[in-house]
């Protein structure tokens, strides 16, 4: 053999060693949610879907795999992407408006004005805090009303816990939803009679679960309808002629959107609200954190 043929020999041979490195070591790796992990040659990405073929067959069939069923893809150059649910990337809500400040207008019906501070937490749940002003409100009853309130809740979204990860609302704030919520109002009355006037002065708190759904418009105003139970107990001073009688209250709950008697309570509600903030800058600074 000359020289020629050995560097004919020596250069396919060097050649195929590179073709097979190539297939060796220009794998991608898809690892699913199952745990089995998939070296193949990935030809395309879009939002929903992943397309491969076998690395060990570049110019063989095209497989197509749904990106909700992949936890994990790595490429051959390093670089690693890791799947996460529609519900749960936080990119597809990055441009809304993450906090809500609503008026309930049931409230305003019975007396009382309440405000609500809502804040998205994820795509999932949100917390509300709401103040309340007995006296602020539409008084039918012809009775002084004064005193304050307050309500903590936990909102989760519906949708979440029953529809796994092709959940994805509109927008983070809305859907419809449960809420945990736990509260406290105080309230004095006082109402004129023909022989003098009578005073109650109302201590009472709250727990209870609340059912609705809120609508967001251009990402701008929400529409919010919700109804709930709730359990209840508390004290009450009662003046009367100069009289003063303590009570343990479980007869009567009045907090503008929730009514009760003997322990049970239900509430009812509509709430209009603007929108503002943005969640992609809290995106942004847990990141830096």
């Amino acid at each position: 053999m000359n020289f020629n043929q050995k560097f004919l020999v020596i250069f396919i041979t060097c050649l195929c060693c590179l073709l097979g490195s190539g297939n060796l070591f220009g794998q991608d790796v898809i690892t699913k949610k199952d745990g089995k992990k998939m070296k193949v040659i990935i030809k395309e990405v879009s939002d929903t879907e992943i397309k491969y073929v076998d690395y060990r067959d570049v110019e063989g069939i095209v497989f197509v795999m749904d990106r909700s069923l992949i936890r994990e893809i790595k490429f051959s150059y390093g670089e690693k992407i890791k799947e996460e649910g529609p519900n749960q990337d936080v990119n597809y809500f990055y441009d809304d408006r993450n906090q809500n400040i609503k008026l309930n207008f049931t409230a305003i019906n019975s007396g009382f004005t309440i405000l609500t501070y809502e804040r998205a937490i994820d795509p999932s749940s949100s917390m509300e805090y709401s103040l309340k002003i007995p006296g602020l409100g539409i008084n039918r009853n012809s009775r002084s009303l004064s005193g304050i309130g307050f309500t903590v809740g936990y909102k989760l979204k519906i949708g979440s816990v029953f529809k796994g990860d092709g959940y994805r609302p509109k927008h983070i704030s809305e859907g419809g939803y449960f809420r945990l919520l736990a509260g406290y109002v105080y309230t004095v009355e006082e109402r004129d009679r023909f022989n003098g006037r009578d005073k109650w002065n109302r201590s009472v708190a709250h727990i209870g679960i609340e059912f609705g759904k809120q609508w967001i418009l251009s990402n701008r105003a929400a529409f919010d309808i919700y109804i709930g139970y709730h359990y209840y107990g508390g004290s009450e001073k009662y003046t009367s002629n100069g009289a003063t009688f303590d009570n343990f209250n479980d007869e009567e709950l009045r907090g503008g959107d929730i009514l009760g008697y003997d322990n049970n309570a239900f509430s009812i509600g509509l709430r209009i609200g603007g929108l503002f903030g943005n969640y992609g800058k809290i995106v942004k600074k847990k990141k830096k954190r």
